[in-house]
């Protein structure tokens, strides 16, 4: 039997597939032009704050209390940030009657449109018909590939694989998050980059964590290496204990705490 949700799933002859061709363009003067960036849900992934709080020039937490709210899955569950549309009209703060003011750095989802992407069916399909978006009509006709990289879709595909190395766990998936401080750690890590980064460089992270050289070197300058890192200590406290290794030092003393030599814990663990 099909659920609501499986019939509003594309069907497989509405995918489109890697060789396909596609009429779209997007421009002034058309009738629905900026009305897809009116009362819609946009999440937003890391990498879309990284990009957007640069864009506008203030810290990622400024950003988030201003521009977005945070959701939570009935029952716990990882921290989601929605953009909130401004309450006058419904429309995208960063959208005006000339379109977009942050066009070069816009989100993943805006970039996709009027695609999406069926991850689990390796496809894209239309969002919408020609009915709503008047750009489908156009005569510009483009290969799929060549679109999506005209949209530079590819820096925003790479990050979210890495963040879905952390979301889709199957063992986090399977666990849940239902403990706040954990729901906090993950939002602070994953979407609040200056606090995270605060959290690194002024905190004893450092002391505990063993962290590549060169690694820290590049997070001081990088917001995507910063990024990455946190991946690497989210996947730490939720997923595997072993992408972000404790100092020797630090594991030496917490088992001398716990009256645990060296050679009996390797005995226990044998």
């Amino acid at each position: 039997m099909k659920t609501p949700e499986d019939e509003s799933r594309p069907q497989p002859e509405e995918l489109l597939e890697k060789d396909s061709k596609i009429r779209f363009q997007c421009r002034p003067g058309l009738p629905c032009f900026t009305e897809c960036c009116r009362d819609v849900n946009i999440f937003l992934t890391p990498y879309d704050i990284l990009r957007m709080k640069n864009r506008l020039g203030i810290p990622s937490h400024e950003f988030l209390e201003k521009y977005t709210k945070t959701l939570l899955p009935p029952g716990g569950g990882i921290p989601v940030i929605q953009l909130v549309m401004k309450e006058d009209d419904r429309r995208c703060p960063f959208v005006n009657d000339e379109g977009c003011t942050i066009y070069e750095d816009r989100p993943w989802s805006c970039r996709m449109y009027p695609l999406d992407w069926m991850g689990d069916q390796g496809g894209y399909y239309f969002l919408v018909g020609e009915d709503k978006c008047k750009g489908r009509g156009e005569p510009n006709e483009w290969p799929l590939l060549e679109w999506l990289k005209t949209q530079e879709v590819g820096p925003f595909e790479e990050m979210d694989l890495r963040f879905q190395m952390v979301t889709r766990y199957p063992r986090l998936a399977e666990a849940g998050v239902d403990d706040q401080r954990v729901q906090h750690m993950f939002r602070m890590a994953c979407y609040d980059l200056d606090t995270f980064r605060r959290f690194v460089f002024e905190t004893k992270f450092l002391e505990v964590f063993e962290v590549e050289k060169e690694v820290v070197e590049q997070a001081k300058k990088d917001d995507v290496a910063l990024l990455e890192l946190a991946f690497r200590w989210i996947r730490f406290g939720l997923v595997c204990g072993d992408v972000l290794p404790i100092r020797e030092e630090v594991a030496e003393s917490k088992r001398k705490e716990m009256g645990v030599a060296s050679g009996d814990q390797g005995e226990k663990e044998g």
